[in-house]
């Protein structure tokens, strides 16, 4: 990332890109770039914070939109009484229920929820590279929902 890049993400102010560019042109390993970056001002917390809004292309411009919308409620499981909560959550059209990814994507006009659903699937990706086993990407899109 460039400079303007590391200064659009949300919790960078105050120069720290200066910082966290000059750390990271130096670093071999994360552990040695959060403590070239941690300081009094700048703690721990908000290094880790930073990082992640860095790996998942998180904004300050997608925080601020995020807060602009209500949010979806991601289903992933359910049992016999979370389907009666959820058909009574289906019909306050408020609430953007998401059972379904791909029909979320292909059916929603709201580019913001979009946008951070697609933040949501790159997580999931990246967080499946750490599988020792059949570490498969876009399992957002695959995997079905689980009724217990």
């Amino acid at each position: 990332m460039d400079i303007e890049q590391i200064a659009n993400l949300p919790d960078v102010t105050e120069g720290l890109e200066y910082k966290i560019k000059e750390a990271a042109n130096v670093c071999n390993d994360l552990e040695t770039l959060k403590f070239m970056i941690k300081s009094k001002r700048y703690t721990l917390s908000r290094i880790h914070r930073i990082l992640l809004y860095a790996l998942l292309d998180i904004t300050k411009q997608d925080y601020i939109n995020s807060q602009k919308v209500n949010p979806y409620i991601r289903i992933l499981g359910l049992s016999e009484n979370g389907k009666l909560l959820l058909s009574k959550l289906s019909k306050n059209r408020k609430l953007n229920v998401i059972t379904s990814v791909k029909q979320f994507m292909d059916s929603s006009n709201n580019k913001i929820l979009k946008s951070m659903l697609e933040k949501e699937i790159l997580a999931t990706n990246i967080y499946t590279l750490g599988y020792k086993k059949n570490s498969e990407a876009n399992l957002d899109y695959t995997k079905k929902l689980i009724v217990v």
